[in-house]
């Protein structure tokens, strides 16, 4: 019974530092991103995620 409770023990901390690795990762990648162009969003709204309004001529 001791062996199987500390088998799950093993595999929830195994799981955590997998999930804790994954978040610091993340973490870094977004840190080391640059800013988006100041006029990217009227060239490619892709670029920003965002989308404007287009005005009909």
């Amino acid at each position: 019974m001791l062996a199987r409770v500390w088998d799950v023990v093993k595999a929830t901390l195994a799981v955590s530092a997998l999930i804790a690795a994954a978040l610091v990762s993340a973490d870094k990648v977004d840190r080391r991103k640059t800013q988006p162009v100041v006029g990217a969003a009227l060239i490619e709204p892709a670029t920003t995620g965002t989308i404007t309004r287009q005005e009909r001529p």
